[in-house]
């Protein structure tokens, strides 16, 4: 059985120059569109053993009764898809024990673990290198998925609306902002 959690520590902190350059009130409901992404990902990836957790710490506390495989994810990842939980299943089915994908700010955006192991969930957080040594560290099989950027900064959200692929419900929220395209352009 799996188990995901949209952890907000893996995400990035909050940019203020984020809520400058398209307003506040739009700012507030891009993170939160963002996590409606996150949160419906996490759902459909785990029906009936999806959370939400701020750090690692609660993250542990929520799946302290799991036995099975835990992915966590960051809650700012615009691109987070069906192509990121095929990768997952893949990975895990194959037998990886530990799949990391890294954001452009060379943090990770998404964890996927064999087994629900409070020390890995806790140091997930801590960055790749400290994933990686820890991956040595424990000889654990290890898998790499596509990087992806996140949306926290103007630049993420400039990169977002030149992106022919980037969702619609986000594009909406930066309708105004830089060159805005419409969703169908």
């Amino acid at each position: 059985m799996l188990a995901a959690v949209v952890l907000d520590a893996l995400g990035a902190p909050p940019d203020l120059e984020l809520d400058r350059a398209v307003g506040p009130g739009a700012a507030q409901r891009l993170r939160a569109e963002l996590r409606a992404v996150a949160r419906r990902w996490v759902a459909e990836l785990a029906p009936g053993h999806a959370f939400e957790a701020t750090s690692p710490a609660a993250a542990a506390i929520a799946l302290h009764e799991h036995d099975g495989a835990v992915v966590l994810v960051a809650p700012d990842i615009p691109g987070l898809g069906a192509e990121h939980a095929r990768a997952v299943r893949d990975d895990l089915a194959q037998g990886i024990q530990l799949a990391v994908g890294s954001a452009h700010d060379a943090r990770p955006y998404l964890v996927a673990l064999a087994h629900a192991d409070p020390e890995v969930i806790e140091r997930a957080a801590d960055g790749w290198e400290a994933l990686m040594a820890l991956a040595a560290e424990r000889e654990l099989t290890l898998a790499m998925l596509r990087p992806e950027r996140r949306l926290a900064s103007p630049a993420d959200a400039r990169a977002l609306v030149m992106d022919p692929l980037a969702p619609a419900a986000l594009l909406e929220q930066l309708g105004a902002f830089g060159t805005s395209r419409t969703p169908d352009q």
